[in-house]
């Protein structure tokens, strides 16, 4: 499984891990899912002394709109071909601090905990989430299909002060 980070401290970008996609078709989005994600995240925050995120619907409208696009355009990295990451983020709300973090997964890799895991077991993802300094999260998981994998779960969450 391929994953990536990104945070944006005051116009400073950190992005670690490979760029490649594959074929996509339909999606549909997970809201149940982006709940429990949500609640994993929170409990998570809890057990490390930071407050809990909080919904933002732009940031809701970010994530889901990412996790979409790798799937139908075919690729796997924060900036979409035709815009970077935080340029997209900006689009929806303005915010001094913000962060993203992508993953995809297949059967239990692309459940809610099966997502969670693989941020929380990564470094760079771990940090974003634990940034005491961001306060609100939009979730977007989509499902379609990557590659010839049929089923897979697109994830993104999108983070702000």
């Amino acid at each position: 499984m391929r994953s990536f980070a990104g945070i944006l401290f005051a116009g400073i970008a950190i992005l670690i891990g490979p760029a490649s996609g594959q074929a996509a078709t339909t999606v549909s989005f997970q809201g149940a899912g982006e709940q429990q994600v949500l609640a994993l995240l929170n409990q998570i925050r809890a057990q490390h002394g930071l407050t809990p995120f909080t919904v933002s619907a732009p940031l809701r409208s970010a994530a889901r709109a990412h996790s979409a696009d790798m799937l139908e355009r075919d690729y796997f990295d924060h900036d979409s071909p035709t815009e970077s990451w935080e340029a997209r983020i900006s689009r929806y709300l303005r915010s001094p601090l913000i962060g993203e973090d992508i993953a995809w997964g297949l059967g239990s890799r692309g459940t809610p905990a099966g997502l969670v895991s693989q941020w929380m077991h990564s470094p760079v993802h771990r940090a974003i989430i634990l940034t005491a300094g961001l306060h609100r999260i939009g979730l977007g998981l989509a499902l379609g299909t990557f590659g010839s994998a049929p089923g897979a779960v697109m994830a993104t969450a999108d983070f702000a002060a």
